[in-house]
């Protein structure tokens, strides 16, 4: 397996131990020394005695002479690291000053801080078996979390074999029952610490991986597990503990990105790495998953031109596409082709999204739910385009994918049914759609908490279905639903809001209400200025559904002056060719 270290080997040998008396001059030993040029490593020991010992410094800087600071670990096995700098506790300090402080351009220590990332044997902090896992995980570059899971599996699987064996012994001689019996308590009991150890080190470590993945499948609900506390407090340790090493910074926030948005949770991660973008910048390529997520989270929240921004930003950091990045290229594409499909740029996104997919189609190595996502993306792009026929073949390969892969009871697959849902709508399909949305809906309910944006957008739709099909009753309900949920996610007005109230506005006037129908649209209005920070085509749209509402009740003059500014914005945000153009066009036609 290759890691960013390299290959791991299947052994981590040879090791030079360093046990012999040291020569009472001032350089190191020859042999010290060239054993310090070969190795690849440094791991030092500390203590307080290390900390005072000449030849333990003198160790260190040689060896950050030769191969930089980078490779340096440190493993505690007594005092307190970082007691120096506390009055009265300076005898406590386990590091070494050369492993405190960075060395200077003359190669000698200087008064920079240094913050090195330590192994801690001591029984209150990791302990022996934790510690063993974070010195392998820094020499061979595995993640951490793997290499935990791995040991507590072997660990139960060495549990289960000494039941097993002792069980075997009670049925061959009787006698032994009440030593196989004191064997499955002590294996019950080692399992119970297991499962703590492991516990222990998803929430101490340093990477936290274990934790975010646990929530972002979504398969329970976020609150109810602290999954904002969780994953907070592994993004503040990320920015703080990894402020000196940016790429595994990077990787953490690229994983707590996905976690943040497949809950729906995009403000929360925005306010998270927003800190943290000096940091990703430093990474490089290995900073694009973040960026991503950043773009992802900015979109969800209609920070159009921030998403942007970052989608430039994560372009710049993987520069020319080529074979070894092209995974990467196409999620950048993907995002992209999200961002102008939200801006109503059909055409380019369209362009951006045919790059990922053939990308995805073709390497064997795409991730499945990948691909799923490129492919309601396009969906949603020949929905929008009037092409009903091609977007519910794409979006129904999508669900397929999302079923085989996250599972029915899955954040995702319920995504998959929404967008099914909205093409029906669009296509006047209003069965199939009514169904498709109460799929998503059974869903979301389970899994998301009410105030959860993702939830307000299915009962935004379910609202609208039921506005087509004239359950009135039904459809106010659903749609005041969605407008308390937008407004308890968001706290202010936003464009997913305006768009409920809008349909609110129909169903007010379906009912005979012209006051509070026109209330609604303004309301709406309000929403859409906010939310969107500039003209959108949903400006245009609200303007035409507000004419054919004041025509219905006789007012026509008003209807038809509407109906020009909105087709006019139309024509300025989407084209005059566009099909959601074309559509109210012929709404206004009919006035």
């Amino acid at each position: 397996m290759a890691t960013a270290a390299g290959p791991v080997p299947r052994r981590l040998a040879p090791i030079f131990r360093d046990r012999d008396e040291l020569p009472a001059s001032s350089d190191l030993g020859g042999e010290l020394t060239a054993a310090l040029r070969d190795a690849r490593f440094l791991v030092v020991v500390c203590s307080p005695a290390a900390a005072r010992s000449r030849w333990v410094g003198e160790e260190v800087l040689t060896f950050k002479r030769l191969h930089g600071e980078d490779s340096v670990l440190a493993l505690v096995v007594g005092g307190r690291p970082g007691a120096s700098a506390i009055s009265g506790q300076e005898a406590l300090e386990c590091f070494p000053r050369a492993l405190r402080f960075r060395f200077g351009p003359d190669g000698q220590i200087s008064e920079e801080p240094a913050h090195p990332i330590a192994a801690d044997m001591r029984r209150d902090k990791d302990g022996r078996q934790l510690a063993k896992l974070k010195l392998i995980a820094g020499l061979t570059g595995l993640r951490l979390d793997d290499l935990v899971q791995r040991e507590n599996q072997r660990r139960v699987r060495r549990l289960t074999a000494i039941a097993t064996a002792s069980f075997a012994g009670m049925v061959l001689a009787g006698g032994l029952a009440f030593y196989a019996n004191a064997q499955r308590v002590e294996a019950e009991r080692q399992r119970t610490i297991a499962q703590r150890e492991t516990a222990t080190a998803q929430a101490a470590s340093d990477y936290l991986i274990g934790t975010y993945k646990l929530i972002n499948p979504a398969t329970d609900n976020p609150r109810s597990i602290s999954a904002l506390t969780l994953l907070g407090r592994g993004a503040e340790r990320a920015r703080v503990e990894l402020a000196e090493q940016p790429v595994i910074h990077a990787r953490i926030l690229k994983t707590l990105g996905e976690a943040y948005n497949n809950l729906g949770l995009s403000g929360e991660y925005v306010g998270v790495v927003e800190r943290s973008i000096p940091a990703i910048r430093r990474a490089g390529p290995e900073g694009v998953g973040s960026l991503v997520q950043l773009a992802s989270a900015y979109r969800h929240l209609d920070r159009l031109r921030d998403a942007m921004d970052a989608v430039h930003m994560a372009e710049r950091a993987i520069g020319p596409a080529t074979k070894a990045n092209s995974l990467a290229a196409a999620e950048i594409y993907l995002t992209k082709a999200g961002v102008l499909y939200s801006g109503s740029n059909l055409k380019d996104g369209r362009s951006n999204l045919d790059l990922a997919l053939k990308i995805y189609r073709s390497d064997p190595n795409t991730p499945p739910l990948k691909l799923a996502a490129a492919l309601k993306t396009l969906g949603l792009l020949l929905s929008d385009d009037g092409k009903f026929e091609a977007a519910d073949a794409a979006l129904r390969e999508s669900l397929a994918i999302c079923r085989r892969f996250a599972g029915e009871r899955h954040q995702l697959t319920g995504a998959a049914w929404w967008a099914l849902a909205t093409n029906d709508l669009a296509a006047n399909k209003l069965a199939s759609a009514e169904n498709a949305v109460a799929r998503a809906l059974s869903i979301e309910r389970a899994v998301l908490d009410d105030d959860n944006p993702i939830l307000g957008d299915s009962l935004s739709m379910q609202g609208q279905i039921y506005q087509g099909e004239h359950k009135l009753d039904a459809a106010a309900a659903a749609l005041k639903d969605a407008i308390r949920t937008y407004q308890k996610a968001y706290k202010r007005p936003n464009s997913q809001g305006g768009i409920a109230l809008a349909y609110l506005a129909l169903v007010e006037s379906d009912r005979g209400n012209l006051a509070a129908a026109l209330a609604d649209f303004n309301d709406a209005r309000h929403n859409y200025d906010v939310g969107y920070g500039k003209l959108h085509p949903n400006h245009g749209d609200l303007l035409v559904n507000r004419a054919t509402v004041l025509a219905k009740f006789g007012r026509r003059r008003e209807a038809l002056a509407d109906c020009a500014a909105g087709l006019k914005i139309l024509d300025q945000t989407m084209g005059a060719d566009a099909a959601f153009t074309k559509s109210d066009e012929a709404m206004c036609r009919k006035l």
